[in-house]
């Protein structure tokens, strides 16, 4: 597998609201600590004051921007917990579709006491995307993604470009189907992942049209119940006792509020899991190693077009005995050794 080992420049793209991503972010400042990082961040379609009633499909786009200003502002206000003051954000779009009910995703975005959403309205945080572009040109970048990829496609189709600019990319993405998912309605498809069924076209062009390594990071190796939590005290009781794990407590009170307890007949057990971790994990060579296993795929095909809607959010991949070209590669597994080091970093980056 080729990888560098200490990446100078890193885009972590990340949507919005889950707390997920925040964990990845706080990951990758923690690891990298020479790298320059900056975050690609893109808004997922909201309907304000959406109730049960809303389908998905019934989205605004003003809502949903003015949604995504929040939570650039929320991101900032909670990296300055670790000592981060100044981050850049850049804007990374809205993801075309959701399979989140609005109603879920209003109380997510609005339950929180870190930000006024008026004030963050007012006062954009984010920066557009040609700046980035800008940057990118001038090196050479590696990219995790823990979020739909409309971000990274929109920067690719501005400026094709950039794709010589990308070393390789880690993402929490797709699932080989062996797991149970977090059901929102009965009799949906299992085998449906979120990043990539609420972008299809995105996910399609760039693990099709990158030249550059990619490591998938399917559900598998993130809903593996030895590093998830019951509730999120569990979560914080795992965590040290400082203002910095208070602060995350509180963001997945709320996730849990919204979306898993309402859930809870439909995924009985379920579990708050860190699914964006991984892909910092995945970044440092040694640790990926250590937790993953990780075996060279194939991927056959991944379903975008109009006749394929009912496939979206599948990948038709299988695992290879060699590296293909270019060299795709998706984790199988979390190593019993690996249980054990995934709870010591988690740990660690919150000191």
């Amino acid at each position: 597998m080729s990888a560098k080992k200490t990446p100078k420049n890193i885009v972590a793209c990340i949507d919005a609201p889950d707390p997920d991503n925040l964990v990845m972010l706080v990951a990758l400042f923690k690891l990298f600590k020479g790298s320059r990082i900056h975050i690609l961040l893109t808004g997922r379609p909201v309907k304000m004051k959406a109730t049960k009633k809303h389908q998905t499909w019934e989205w605004e786009r003003e809502g949903s921007i003015r949604a995504q200003e929040v939570s650039a502002q929320r991101v900032k206000n909670f990296l300055k917990h670790f000592g981060i003051n100044h981050v850049r954000i850049f804007n990374g779009g809205i993801a075309p579709r959701t399979s989140v009910p609005h109603h879920v995703h209003f109380k997510e975005y609005y339950k929180f006491n870190d930000v006024d959403p008026l004030e963050a309205v007012v006062h954009s945080e984010l920066e557009p995307q040609e700046r980035l572009i800008h940057l990118m040109l001038k090196g050479m970048w590696s990219v995790v993604i823990g979020a739909p990829m409309t971000g990274l496609y929109e920067i690719l189709q501005r400026n094709p470009e950039v794709a010589d600019h990308i070393e390789e990319i880690h993402a929490m993405y797709g699932t080989w189907g062996k797991t149970k998912l977090l059901q929102f309605e009965e009799n949906k498809p299992r085998k449906k992942q979120f990043n990539l069924a609420n972008d299809p076209n995105a996910g399609h062009a760039v693990l099709m049209g990158l030249d550059c390594p990619i490591y998938l990071l399917p559900t598998e190796v993130t809903r593996v119940p030895e590093i998830g939590f019951k509730t999120a005290q569990e979560l914080w009781d795992h965590l040290p006792s400082n203002d910095r794990s208070r602060a995350i407590y509180q963001l997945y009170l709320y996730w849990f509020d919204a979306a898993l307890y309402p859930s809870k007949e439909l995924n009985p057990g379920e579990k708050v899991y860190i699914h964006d971790l991984c892909c910092a994990l995945s970044l440092d060579e040694k640790l990926r190693n250590e937790i993953y296993e990780f075996a060279p795929i194939d991927i056959e095909s991944i379903p975008h077009l109009i006749n394929d809607r009912f496939s979206w959010g599948e990948i038709n991949m299988k695992q290879s005995s060699k590296p293909s070209n270019p060299e795709r590669y998706a984790g199988l597994e979390v190593t019993e050794k690996g249980k054990k080091k995934y709870l010591e970093v988690l740990y660690s980056i919150f000191e």
